[in-house]
């Protein structure tokens, strides 16, 4: 005499809700996308949009003209980072050891020339820049705090950038 099956076994309901489970993660969960920026981005919102968005230390490099930019954040892999906006630099300077605008070159990433490359801290702060933008224009792109500022020219930009020193606190400490 054969006996009649009439249930499941204890295995076989779970391998069922398993599966359903399986089926209902893959079907209802909505992957993490970043959310859309409804505020466009100005160039002297650039270092608050930055300084909002990146977390740790890291530098953004841009390429291709400013239209392709990576965030290297010591990952094997650089992350591709897509900024709404086309920057248009021509050159970038920093201020020497005798406060004089020196022009930078940054070299080559992914074989491609390096148009911008912004260092950005645990702390929050970025590298204090001057962009010189198409249509002669110069944005200073301050370490700490606020937004990049337009000048006519560099000598206006670098006059600006040692104004923000001379009020800046000269202790470390003090912006912790």
């Amino acid at each position: 005499m054969q006996q009649i099956k009439k249930g499941f076994t204890l295995f076989e309901l779970l391998i069922v809700i398993l599966l359903m489970g399986l089926v209902v993660f893959f079907v209802f969960s909505t992957p993490s996308v970043p959310k859309t920026r409804t505020e466009a981005i100005t160039l002297e919102t650039l270092p608050k949009f930055f300084r909002s968005n990146l977390q740790g230390y890291g530098e953004l490099v841009c390429i291709n003209k400013c239209s392709s930019c990576f965030y290297l954040n010591g990952s094997i892999k650089p992350q591709s980072f897509s900024l709404p906006l086309q920057l248009k630099i021509k050159n970038v300077y920093i201020l020497d050891r005798s406060d004089n605008a020196q022009k930078i070159e940054y070299g080559r990433f992914k074989d491609k020339k390096v148009c911008l490359r912004l260092k950005h801290y645990k702390n929050g702060s970025i590298s204090q820049e001057i962009l010189e933008l198409e249509g002669d224009k110069f944005l200073f792109i301050p370490a700490y705090f606020g937004n990049g500022k337009v000048f006519d020219s560099l000598n206006d930009a670098q006059n600006w950038w040692l104004r923000n020193m001379q009020i800046a606190p000269q202790s470390r400490g003090d912006w912790y």
